[in-house]
């Protein structure tokens, strides 16, 4: 669910606000160039790759459409590169950071007929960094509005009465803001009445991050009746500082799955590999399923990074048959990179983390062990062809034997025939 777009649309309470998820709408450039000739703002949310191309031809087409209009964009690249962004003639500003205070200002001052420069995290052309945005009060943020988004069109896509669920803002790191225990357990019980839920997802990266306020939280939710299962993302770390109890009480709570998400670009070995195998340990002991995103930014010198982390996949594998361990290419670029080429185009923005890897063998291993490791993991169901081809990647994860990688070829070549597309380009899609 787009809860970036919908923590912007609840900040703007008194507005008539419409999200339009491009992945729903058979049309959406179309569809937001029809309610672009009446409004007031546009707010894109941009991330570095190809949404970039897809941002700036939805906003080109807006401004043809309706001239008068603010367009601004949000999101990390447009945080880390705000000028390459209005260096494209169509955007007039670029929030950075958590965007509700700053867009929320921004709307505002549209509707005085105020200029947007000086409003706390907008960046306007001239290149003047805005005022830093007050940590916000965790007792006044806005309720999440779900009557903005279609909700029952998210569990008819997923299957299951699922809903994602944010309880802070920003990492323990930096700007760290969280709805105190007693809110959330409220919240929770409020939309799980409302949807029918089955199950909810805090879509946090720092879920963890107040240990008193998650004990609080996990035992609201054990006394609930019915149940209400529940995952959530956590740091290797995060498991190995809560022990085997806690890790018992969160199943007691309904937990049923984490996802176990390591720092992103540090090579998953030494002292990162043995933690998070020690983070797998107590979750096998704990019955407690994981996905373990396993992400690269680049290969390593001889390959010695991609093969830590494939090696780091099937031990991971082997330790608990219900592990997951997709091993990533992580695409964005980097801020650090981000912050030295200001001055480059869109297009070759966007193409940076669609760009392959300058070792095809490269490339070609992490498909390879990418396409075993997920078909070893995944559910085969009824379909006999689909029980063989899991038996076969089975051996191959445990061998650690890919190449000769026949079924692979095979199953892309089926997927030809039935849908004129490989199986690899629907993925990536």
């Amino acid at each position: 669910m787009p809860l970036g777009l919908l923590a912007l649309g609840s900040c703007l309470s008194e507005e008539h606000v419409v999200v339009v998820d491009g992945r729903f709408d058979v049309a959406p450039e179309a569809r937001v160039v029809e309610l672009a000739r009446d409004a007031s703002c546009l707010g894109i949310s941009v991330r570095t790759g190809a949404p970039l191309r897809d941002a700036l031809r939805v906003s080109a087409a807006v401004r043809a459409a309706n001239p008068r209009l603010t367009i601004v964009w949000g999101g990390p690249h447009a945080t880390h590169v705000p000028q390459s962004c209005l260096a494209s003639g169509v955007v007039d500003a670029c929030v950075r950071g958590a965007g509700e205070e700053p867009f929320a200002a921004a709307v505002e001052a549209i509707h005085c007929a105020h200029g947007l420069g000086g409003i706390p995290g907008v960046v306007t052309a001239g290149g003047i960094v805005p005022r830093p945005v007050p940590t916000p009060v965790a007792e006044n943020l806005p309720r999440a509005a779900y009557s903005l988004l279609d909700v029952e069109r998210h569990f008819e896509a997923r299957g299951a009465r699922r809903l994602d669920y944010s309880s802070s803002r920003g990492v323990r790191t930096g700007r760290y803001v969280a709805l105190g225990a007693e809110r959330v357990l409220a919240e929770l019980g409020e939309l799980a009445e409302r949807y029918r839920l089955d199950e909810v997802v805090f879509a946090e990266a720092d879920f963890l991050g107040d240990a008193e306020r998650v004990e609080t939280i996990a035992s609201g939710l054990a006394c609930r009746s019915p149940r209400l299962r529940w995952q959530a993302e956590v740091r290797p770390q995060d498991v190995l500082d809560g022990g085997a109890a806690r890790l018992k009480r969160l199943v007691a709570s309904g937990c049923h799955r984490l996802h176990v998400r390591p720092p992103d670009g540090l090579p998953l070995r030494g002292a990162i590999g043995d933690q998070i195998l020690e983070a797998a340990a107590l979750l096998r002991d704990a019955e407690l399923p994981a996905r373990f995103h396993l992400g690269l930014l680049e290969p390593g010198p001889g390959l010695s990074d991609l093969s830590h982390a494939v090696s780091l996949a099937r031990r991971l594998s082997a330790l608990d048959g219900r592990f997951e361990t997709p091993v990533l290419r992580i695409p964005a670029v980097p801020p650090t990179a981000m912050a030295t080429e200001e001055s480059m185009g869109l297009e070759a923005w966007a193409a940076r983390d669609t760009a392959p890897w300058p070792d095809a063998k490269a490339e070609r291993r992490l498909a390879t062990a990418a396409f075993y490791l997920g078909e070893a993991q995944r559910d085969p169901g009824g379909r006999p062809g689909k029980h063989l081809l899991r038996m076969l990647a089975l051996l191959r994860v445990r061998l650690g034997f890919f190449r000769l990688d026949v079924e692979r070829h095979a199953v892309d070549a089926s997927a030809v025939i039935r849908t004129g597309r490989s199986r690899s380009v629907v993925r990536a899609e």
